[in-house]
């Protein structure tokens, strides 16, 4: 079977040494530049009879060198009616329920767009340094001539790429480049059923067909990716990684013991680890007594142990683990997709200090590997907010927050350069901490309509346009605007995403649930 990373990018190094500007000849005028425009913002209005749409491109010649065509997208299509202003007669009209008629002839719509640049006569794009000036005409682009515009530019030639979708409302394929989301890390951001898992699932499908077959890790706090199992993922328990705990504090918090109940804990368990010894229960217990003796008094000796011995009976299991816990490093080597499934329970305290010991070792591995260059990864983290919350969003109840933010942050930091990308996922990017999302060089982002999510995007990301407010809310399901350094084009593009296999939910609708549970109470 052929390698679509390689064939893509080979198509694409092709097409930009035989690069041309696109023509503007031939293109369909449809409208005038107003006045009011500068090097970043076009107004124009529209033809009579044409239409505009709302996150299309289009094209205006450079005002210097009318051979280069100069790209732009369109966020508002704004009418406007003389006759329909306060004061006029088309309010009065309407209050008697007519229309004023001869008004319609004063009417016309105005279009709104940013201009996002050109590629000069030698292939490099850049930014318009003059504004359009007015009457100079906006042309609307024939697919193939936007196509050959969006795929000028080439990918890096060690890159690795895979088509995710197309450009929205055409046939133009959209790539990303798996490279440079391992180096770079890469910000996915959308609310509740958006399209980002799909996102993620599809893009791991896609990338099945790759050779070489990249690495993933998907930490799963839904129980999702069952789907991925048919490219040959293995779904595992996170609690199968879960590092044995021998931390005292975390020890005694997680028993929950107060006063001189945790003090007398917290010596025995420091005793335990200077001897040497192994910490499990039965040991902890008879080392507690004898701790009790200086620690506690007479009075109240026998009252602590049997606090410490129900806490110890009723919520220390976890000290008996003997388990080991599998390596991740093995499991990446052996297997093209490893699912880290955290639906298996809700302990978040557990869940947390999982996620540290995996991040961590991943990190830790890849830089000791760095001089062999025989190790590469990418690790998808869902709802990132609880890994790396932003100050004030942190999850209170878990002891293990401030070392997985850590342990997050400092992945983020250092793990790109030894080939260690993460890809970090949420459905509310003003709950993650800023010094995350600053870090991610490339960005998919679904549909938001929160005033802070979108600020976090503007205020954190490279592209940062105030023009996402415009285009962000009314992003349909399963449609993204990615920018950055894993995608061709040093501008952002919309893409309808590739979507041939969705999260796994709820087994059934809540509406079958309850008719299912009405039955066997009828039964």
């Amino acid at each position: 079977m052929a390698n679509p990373g390689y064939c893509v990018k080979n198509n694409i190094y092709e097409t930009w040494k035989n690069w041309e500007a696109v023509n503007l000849e031939g293109m369909k005028e449809i409208g005038y530049a107003l006045s009011g425009c500068n090097q970043r913002f076009l107004n124009f209005v529209v033809f009579e009879g044409e239409k505009v749409s709302v996150n299309n491109f289009y094209f205006i010649a450079h005002p210097y060198n009318l051979e280069l065509p100069v790209l732009c997208r369109v966020f508002r299509i704004q009418p406007y009616n003389p006759e329909m202003e306060l004061g006029r007669t088309g309010p009065l009209a309407g209050k008697k329920r007519r229309k004023a008629d001869y008004g319609k002839k004063l009417e016309y719509i105005i279009g709104f767009a940013e201009i996002l640049g050109y590629y000069d006569k030698g292939g490099k794009w850049r930014q318009m340094e003059v504004a359009p000036r007015p009457w100079d005409s906006v042309y609307e682009p024939t697919e193939d001539s936007l196509r050959q515009f969006l795929l000028c530019q080439q990918f890096a030639q060690n890159a690795l790429v895979v088509e995710i979708g197309k450009v929205r409302g055409t046939s133009i394929p959209v790539y990303l480049d798996l490279n440079a989301i391992a180096r770079t890390h890469t910000f996915v951001a959308g609310m509740t059923r958006s399209g980002k898992s799909s996102f993620i699932i599809n893009l791991v499908r896609a990338s099945s067909n790759l050779k070489p077959r990249p690495r993933f890790v998907i930490f799963d706090r839904r129980g999702e990716y069952g789907a991925l199992m048919k490219y040959g993922a293995e779904v595992i328990p996170y609690t199968e990684f879960m590092p044995a705990i021998t931390n005292p504090d975390v020890i005694v918090g997680k028993l929950e013991l107060k006063r001189t109940e945790k003090e007398v804990v917290l010596s025995a368990v420091r005793m335990l680890i200077e001897e040497g010894e192994s910490i499990n229960r039965e040991a902890l217990y008879k080392k507690a007594e004898k701790v009790a003796e200086t620690k506690a008094s007479d009075k109240t000796r026998t009252k602590t142990l049997e606090n410490i011995k129900w806490a110890l009976d009723n919520k220390g299991a976890f000290i008996d683990r003997e388990k080991k816990p599998l390596d991740i490093i093995s499991q990446i080597r052996k297997t093209p997709i490893t699912v880290v499934d955290y639906s298996v329970d809700t302990d978040i305290e557990a869940q947390q200090r999982t996620a540290t010991h995996i991040i961590n070792h991943i990190k830790d591995y890849a830089m000791a590997q760095r001089s062999k260059g025989d190790f590469a990864c990418i690790i998808a983290v869902e709802e990132a907010q609880y890994l790396a919350p932003e100050k004030g969003a942190e999850v209170k109840e878990s002891s293990a927050q401030g070392e997985a933010k850590a342990a997050f942050i400092e992945a983020i930091s250092q793990a790109g350069g030894y080939n260690v990308g993460l890809i970090v996922m949420t459905q509310r990017p003003a709950y993650v901490a800023k010094s995350v999302i600053s870090q991610c060089n490339s960005v998919v982002c679904f549909r938001l309509k929160s005033g802070n999510d979108q600020e976090a995007i503007m205020n954190y990301t490279e592209y940062g346009s105030e023009r996402l407010a415009e285009y962000l809310p009314g992003l349909a399901d399963h449609e993204a605007m990615l920018w950055g350094m894993a995608i061709p084009t040093p501008f952002p593009l919309i893409a309808e995403m590739d979507v041939k296999e969705y999260p796994q939910k709820a087994a059934a609708f809540a509406k079958q649930a309850w008719e299912r549970m009405e039955e066997k109470v009828e039964g």
